[in-house]
């Protein structure tokens, strides 16, 4: 009971702060003051228009707004490639680490542009402060801006009528970081601070171990006694950094990634069950929020909860089916009943992989918050979950990034599989679909269809190319099923924006890094014209009066309606690869 009352606390708390937060956002997107804020921020606000030389007041079409969207990450893509490819002889390198690979500086920019963060290296032992500090962190604040601008102008398309204007990108983007994302941002990070994660520019520390290790030839960690020791390691390297600025904004910004390279399972990046909760609840805090927002924009906050209600139902199945199969464990794992699983006085069930810090519990809920919110960040190795409780963070990112999803993209995504079923619920009825009093023409639909089938699309091609290049499975920590997962998962997680890894995988090969980086950017910047082109075209349409014959949007029966169709188009699409992976090791476990 425990577990459940934990879960319960983390999802209560979750709402509680996403509702009020929803609201602020709006005004804040709006261009309303919001109290102290304003004071401090608009003059900042003001000072950058005036830097780049923009209109803040321009109406942009959509158009105008992508080519905006585009060139601001094209730029970023640019200069982020640039730092990681210079960074030996850049500053901010006590360390004085090398520049990346060309096709792992590319991999790395390409990810972090499109709010991924899927990252083919330790981030502690390849790069400098200057490249996280001013290369990653800034990308994690503008990236997820853009994904939140681009929303508002679809936000403004579908309540406009009869107008070609969205808003300014600039200016959306620009009031994104300022008045949201830096401002929750600095709280999370004092925090951090405050509970012991690094902020400094000092170089690594090296301790002395309070007992000495061995290393076996093949690499393993064995008593320093142990025969079979090739070498005694008697000290650590600690290593510094400016880490908890970038962890704040990784949680917040759904951008994942980590500092070093065991993520937030690292005492350094996680130090406390206080900034265990707090980081677990930034990774959905915005994106709960926006789907309030949607709500409060469009005037029908009924839709919002309805929206809501549909994406709670599946998270909460994810969390519980992962919790599940994780405290089960696998026969092999409990032996026949030999090998207690339970929790009683300790931190029971499958906990190889994971903190005992946080056990099955935090790990669990962390794996199925950051792969709900296309986030990335982990406190456990997904590599080793079950094989079904692997399977079900696969899904909820396959899904098309749509359970809550990313900063901004989520939703967007979401809105496609929303007039998906509108479409198709008036299909059955026998009338011309509409949503929130705008018809539904040929190329709202085209659209829509787009942002529901990028995802799958990219992922299962992804995957392919992946399989058929030989070098990949010399890549493989295991070969079989749980190979083929591991090769699935990275499609998955880099077609899906999430980031990621199941860490069985040697990602950082010329191939692999390019073809990632090819499904990042195609999932990220295809759905992102759509949902722009669908702004434009809804924001010329007339809204038309309700009738009796109109599907309503804000009951339970749409609620059932749009969780049957994301499952139909994510889930299914996704099984015969399922089946191949996760599920085929599971039956090998069962019956083998």
């Amino acid at each position: 009971m425990g577990e459940v009352l934990e879960y319960g606390i983390y999802l209560a708390l979750l709402v509680a702060l996403a509702i009020p937060l929803s609201g602020y956002i709006n005004r804040v997107m709006a261009g309303e003051r919001v109290a102290v804020l304003s004071r401090v921020l608009v003059p900042v606000e003001n000072f950058i228009y005036r830097s780049i030389r923009v209109d803040k007041y321009e109406n942009m079409g959509w158009k105008t707004y992508l080519v905006s969207a585009l060139a601001f990450s094209a730029v970023s893509l640019a200069g982020l490639f640039a730092i990681l490819m210079l960074q030996g002889v850049l500053p901010g390198n006590p360390e004085g680490l090398p520049g990346l690979s060309w096709d792992l500086a590319l991999n790395t920019a390409i990810s972090f542009v499109t709010n991924t963060n899927w990252q083919a290296y330790s981030g502690e032992a390849a790069l400098s402060y200057f490249s996280q500090a001013l290369g990653l962190t800034v990308q994690n604040f503008v990236t997820p801006a853009v994904g939140m601008a681009v929303l508002f102008a679809l936000f403004r398309g579908i309540v406009a009528e009869n107008t070609p204007g969205l808003g300014n990108f600039w200016k959306d983007a620009t009031r994104a970081v300022l008045f949201v994302l830096l401002p929750l941002s600095l709280v999370v990070a004092i925090v951090d601070v405050a509970q012991g994660s690094p902020q400094n520019l000092a170089p690594y520390e090296t301790v002395q171990l309070l007992e000495p290790v061995g290393v076996t030839a093949d690499g393993a960690i064995v008593d320093a006694e142990d025969p079979a020791a090739v070498q005694t390691i008697t000290q650590e390297i600690i290593p510094l950094g400016p880490q908890a600025s970038q962890v704040a904004i990784k949680q917040l910004g759904t951008n994942g990634g980590g500092y070093n390279g065991v993520n937030s399972a690292s005492p350094l990046e996680n130090p406390t069950p206080l900034t265990n909760l707090i980081q677990c609840l930034s990774l959905l805090l915005i994106p709960v929020a926006l789907v309030f927002s949607f709500g409060r924009f469009v005037n029908d906050r009924r839709h919002g909860r309805t929206l809501f209600a549909a994406l709670f139902v599946l998270l909460l199945v994810g969390l519980v089916a992962i919790a599940y199969f994780e405290q089960t464990g696998t026969p092999q794992l409990a032996q026949d009943g030999a090998v207690y699983l339970g929790l009683t006085g300790q931190s029971g069930g499958n906990m190889e992989g994971k903190e005992t810090r946080f056990g099955v519990t935090d790990s669990a809920l962390w794996a199925a918050f950051t792969t709900a919110a296309s986030n990335g960040s982990v406190n456990a190795m997904h590599d080793s979950l079950t094989p079904l409780g692997g399977m079900v963070p696969m899904i909820l990112m396959a899904l098309g990034e749509v359970v809550f999803g990313g900063v901004g993209c989520g939703l967007y995504s979401l809105i496609g599989f929303v007039l998906l079923t509108v479409f198709i619920a008036g299909l059955m009825v026998g009338r011309t679909p509409e949503y929130l009093g705008k018809k539904i023409g040929p190329r709202e639909m085209r659209m829509a269809v787009i942002l529901c089938i990028t995802t799958p699309l990219v992922i299962l091609v992804g995957t392919a190319v992946l399989c058929l290049d030989p070098a990949t499975a010399n890549a493989l920590t295991n070969t079989g099923a749980h190979g083929f997962s591991e090769v699935l998962y990275a499609a998955i997680s880099a077609g899906g924006n999430n980031g990621s890894a199941f860490a069985g995988l040697d990602a950082n090969t010329p191939l692999i890094n390019v073809v990632l980086g090819l499904e990042m950017l195609v999932n990220r910047f295809m759905p992102m014209a759509a949902a722009l082109v669908l702004a434009g075209s809804l924001a010329k349409r007339t809204k038309v009066a309700t009738s009796a014959g109109t599907l309503s949007t804000s009951n339970a029966m749409f609620a059932f309606l749009l969780l049957v169709i994301v499952l139909l188009v994510g889930a299914l699409t996704m099984f015969p690869a399922l089946a191949l992976g996760p599920v085929a090791e599971h039956l090998q476990m069962v019956l083998g």
